[in-house]
């Protein structure tokens, strides 16, 4: 199940994710695990994190063109495996600070993962490239589907 809406300034996603709450939160914030299901797609190259609040992340991108892209921030909630909260300035509009909101919930089974993308408010361009973008990368973490 996948579903994308707005909320307000926000992109919301929901997703679900056979895997434990416990193996999602570990592929969204340890950088070997941000490789393997990230990576394999091959657009993530680099990954590092300093999971604590206040603490800092940087990932490096590779376009399919060869263009490279980062995106960087510091996270401001680490609540294992329920909820992650940082800010998130990407080098395509690093005049843009962004707050990215990850929520994980175990469901009848799967684990329910909502995205919520806020920060975009008159920024359409931004919306539209998030509301392409986020739903891919979403896609990814079924390398971690148990």
């Amino acid at each position: 199940m996948m579903r994308t809406g707005r909320r307000g300034d926000a992109l919301e996603i929901v997703r679900e994710i056979r895997a434990t709450p416990e193996q999602v939160f570990r592929a969204l914030t340890d950088p070997a695990e941000l490789t393997k299901w990230w990576g394999a797609a091959g657009t993530l190259t680099g990954a590092h994190v300093n999971l604590r609040p206040g603490g800092e992340y940087r990932l490096e991108f590779l376009s399919p063109e060869g263009a490279t892209a980062w995106a960087k921030g510091q996270y401001q909630v680490v609540d294992p495996p329920r909820r992650i909260v940082k800010t998130w300035f990407h080098s395509k509009f690093p005049d843009l600070r962004n707050t990215v909101e990850l929520i994980l919930v175990p469901a009848a089974g799967p684990t329910r993962l909502t995205l919520v993308h806020t920060g975009l408010a008159g920024r359409p361009e931004a919306f539209q490239e998030y509301e392409k973008w986020w739903p891919d990368v979403l896609g990814y973490l079924q390398g971690v589907e148990s």
